[in-house]
């Protein structure tokens, strides 16, 4: 299933190292699209980053 915009802007902001809601980085970490450090610090899976890149130009 293709992903929204909104689930598009998630993965820039984590990519981006900006904070996110709490229910954005579940979404993501459930997805596998990124994971989350006991200090709470959230990067994107290589899965993430692949999904981020298959994003067309805007």
């Amino acid at each position: 299933m293709p992903l929204t915009e909104e689930q598009f802007t998630i993965l820039r902001a984590i990519a981006d190292a900006r904070p996110v809601g709490s229910d954005a980085a579940t979404w993501a970490v459930k997805k596998g699209l990124a994971v989350q450090a006991e200090d709470a610090d959230i990067d994107l899976t290589p899965h993430g980053r692949d999904m981020l890149a298959s994003q067309p130009a805007r």
